[in-house]
């Protein structure tokens, strides 16, 4: 008879299927090699649709380029519509700022005895100066006033001629400004160094292929984790990974389209509070934009891990529902935690869907109880009708 493995019995139904370190890692390897490669393929891909969409002129065709329009979007809309208010309201200070030439001539001549400084003109003197207008000479060719008024220049060899017009410089400025809002020519947000943009577009690539590619990615670490489960264990990951997922993605679906620009309004309002410009970075925005999307999708499995643990019967929905001024205080904290920006409005807008799913998943504990409380309950219902 020969031996058997140190550890081992003869009769040991599982020596087939036990592995060393070794073997263990060296499975671990194949199928993060295999994940790495699916990687990178939707990578290259990415980054090849990417260029053939800026060439076509097609801003919804590639990966990366796409989904950093829709990151940046959010800001970029709320700021924008900030600086188009703000250009409405200087349409109420043009109104105010008609004045007689007599008066800004006076404005003007004390202006110039202060060595133009501002500061001594109150506000009606600053208002009489927005209407004023001033000389600015200009070019026009000499066939202009041939066409429409039959006007010839004595020197026929004159082809332009000089001509001093009086033109409104705030009414100037207000058009400039708002014609850039309305093409939307104008980008508002901005970088600060030459290697910026190209940092930010590979961090939205990789993120981006990395979340095209997990269907694979976690095909490839589900094969390797489940063949050491048993299988009531990956029948409980197949029941939850489903809800799992809709959690997830309904918060960052959430977050995308209703908190980010709720927040970036209520955020970049400040600045005409103080009367300040806002000048957002497109690096920190993108590190604000990529990670509270993420935080909300993990939030929302608050009702899941509510469920799990009545499941378990480590909590039922009476002991949640008894202790929810308990939830209320720590559910905040987290929010005020976890949050990547310290204002309360951001911290408002993850708080209050996440006591909304404590309270959902109340309800749900309620309509699923645990498996032990159920056979109690039929059980005593079998007692009643044999008695």
């Amino acid at each position: 008879m020969f031996p058997t493995d140190r550890g081992q019995t003869p009769d040991d139904i599982f020596a087939h299927s036990r592995m060393s370190f070794g073997d263990h890692i060296e499975e671990l390897r194949k199928y993060l090699l295999r994940a790495i490669y699916g990687l990178l393929v939707v990578l290259v891909g990415g980054f090849v649709l990417d260029n053939v969409g800026k060439e076509t002129g097609n801003d919804y065709l590639g990966i990366g380029r796409p989904m950093l329009q829709v990151i940046v979007e959010p800001a970029e809309s709320q700021v924008r519509a900030f600086y188009g208010r703000r250009y409405e309201k200087a349409l109420t200070k043009l109104a105010e700022s008609q004045s007689d030439p007599a008066e800004v001539k006076r404005v003007r001549a004390k202006l110039e005895a202060n060595d133009l400084d501002t500061s001594t003109l109150n506000d009606r003197e600053r208002a009489v100066l927005r209407g004023a207008a001033v000389e600015m000479p200009v070019i026009l060719p000499v066939k202009f006033f041939d066409e429409h008024f039959g006007l010839k220049p004595k020197d026929p060899t004159v082809t332009e001629i000089s001509v001093p017009l009086k033109v409104y410089p705030a009414q100037l400025n207000y058009l400039s400004n708002r014609g850039e809002t309305l093409l939307e020519n104008r980008q508002f947000m901005k970088t600060q160094s030459a290697q910026e943009a190209m940092v930010v577009y590979f961090k939205v690539a990789i993120l981006c292929s990395f979340v095209v590619a997990s269907p694979w990615i976690f095909y490839q670490v589900w094969s390797f984790v489940a063949a050491g489960l048993y299988p009531h264990e990956r029948a409980y990951v197949y029941k939850f990974l489903g809800p799992s997922i809709g959690l997830f993605l309904a918060g960052v679906l959430l977050c995308q389209f209703v908190v980010l620009p709720g927040a970036v309004k209520a955020l970049i309002g400040f600045n005409n509070w103080i009367e300040l410009d806002p000048d957002l970075r497109l690096n920190e925005w993108l590190s604000f934009a990529l990670m509270l999307p993420i935080v909300f999708g993990i939030s929302f499995q608050t009702p899941l891990v509510m469920f799990f643990f009545n499941r378990l019967g480590t909590f039922g929905w009476q002991d949640y529902l008894s202790k929810w001024k308990y939830a209320f205080i720590i559910l905040a904290f987290f929010a005020a935690i976890i949050t990547p920006t310290p204002d309360a409005i951001t911290m408002l807008y993850l708080f209050v869907p996440m006591f909304g799913l404590y309270l959902l998943g109340i309800v749900v504990c309620w309509l699923f109880p645990p498996p032990h409380e159920r056979d109690d309950a039929e059980a005593a219902a079998a007692d009643q009708v044999a008695v």
